[in-house]
């Protein structure tokens, strides 16, 4: 039955994977390997770390390989459990687009956030708002402009197995500036099987789909083969 839930929702969320390929989107493939570590500071306080990077290795539209490395990320934040179920975080952000080349693009950025995370029978969903403020540089007039977004993530979690789960979520940018071009920016959803290694160590791997809006109603899709290492670590004292 478990596994009947997960093979369900990974098709459920293979077809929020799909898009259109068309002449005026640009549609690349590649590898997204990805490092989502935390640890609990007390009982209420938690820090994490999450990185990644973007390397798409092949045009679909030609068919091509066209290797480079995309896009860089670092995040590290602090989260302050107001229960169980329902916590608030802040955060500092780096990211780096083309990330080697001559056309890199910088960004700094801060976000805030609410989860609340809750259980549907052997489900777990998982609700995210976050807010991110942004100073995106821009190379060409050597200014570095604030801007400001929101974001909506669900995910959901299922058992297949004793040490065999399921995750998914679908993400979806709203910018919130004033004539942004484009309202929603931005989306990624992501489905994968994942292994608990141990108490503290697991490894997911799945597909993710992210896709931009680069202008004039066109979109640029990445479709990545995505390898996660989770690992956490407890350093409290007392514990409930």
């Amino acid at each position: 039955m478990k596994l009947k839930k997960a093979t369900y929702l990974a098709g459920l969320f293979l077809l929020i994977l799909a898009t259109q390929l068309n002449a005026q989107n640009i549609n690349v493939s590649g590898v997204f390997p990805t490092i989502d570590h935390s640890g609990d500071l007390s009982n209420k306080f938690e820090y994490s770390l999450y990185y990644f990077a973007a390397f798409p290795l092949i045009n679909i539209d030609t068919g091509n390989s066209d290797a480079y490395f995309n896009l860089f990320y670092s995040e590290q934040a602090v989260t302050y459990k107001v229960t169980t179920k329902f916590s608030l975080t802040g955060s500092y952000v780096y990211q780096r687009a083309n990330v080697v080349y001559d056309n890199y693009v910088n960004e700094n950025r801060f976000y805030v956030q609410a989860k609340y995370k809750h259980a549907a029978g052997t489900i777990s969903l998982t609700h995210r708002l976050r807010l991110d403020g942004r100073f995106v540089h821009d190379r060409l007039r050597n200014t570095t402009p604030f801007t400001h977004r929101a974001r909506y993530l669900l995910g959901v979690e299922t058992p297949i197995s004793t040490s065999l789960y399921f995750s998914a979520y679908e993400e979806a940018f709203f910018n919130t500036f004033e004539n942004p071009g484009a309202v929603f920016a931005e989306n990624w959803a992501y489905a994968a099987v994942g292994k608990k290694l141990n108490a503290k160590n697991k490894l997911e791997l799945g597909v993710l789909y992210i896709t931009w809006n680069i202008g004039a109603k066109n979109w640029f899709n990445q479709y990545y083969l995505q390898a996660t290492w989770i690992s956490h670590l407890d350093f409290r004292k007392t514990k409930p």
